[in-house]
């Protein structure tokens, strides 16, 4: 069984047009999709890294519960982003892209939020909480 995280990582990861605009607009060219479940190396977070995306969960546990056991599940995650401030007129179009694909496999967004990141120069942080919807199928 995978954790909300790594679900959602899978759906980012595997969604090539969101890809494609991220690599369109970095200045590294990478052998891998910058999608993380956990901070990057050090030696990753560079402005010429971005756009790149952290996926992680939201502590919390909501639940449904019928006869005493979990019938329906909200797991929560926070989806942020980086985008060079010289590519921030792409940041609405990654942002969307992000919100379709998630909304797409059940999640719906319930905050947003971007600014300059203050340890990283020239880039912006670009955040969103989601919050998923599954029903709970024990076998």
């Amino acid at each position: 069984m995978k954790t909300p995280e790594m679900k959602v990582a899978d759906y980012l990861t595997n969604d090539e047009q969101l890809i494609t605009m991220m690599d369109d607009l970095r200045q590294d060219k990478l052998s891998y999709v910058p999608i993380f479940t956990s901070t990057p190396p050090d030696q990753f977070i560079k402005a010429s890294s971005a756009p790149w995306i952290r996926i992680t969960p939201i502590p919390g546990d909501d639940a449904i519960y019928s006869d005493d056991t979990r019938f329906f599940e909200y797991p929560r995650v926070q989806v942020d982003f980086w985008i060079r401030e010289e590519a921030a007129d792409q940041l609405m179009n990654i942002q969307e892209r992000i919100y379709e694909t998630l909304h797409s496999h059940g999640y719906e967004r319930y905050y947003k939020n971007s600014y300059p990141d203050p340890d990283l120069d020239n880039c912006l942080m670009v955040t969103a909480n989601f919050e998923g919807f599954e029903e709970r199928i024990d076998s």
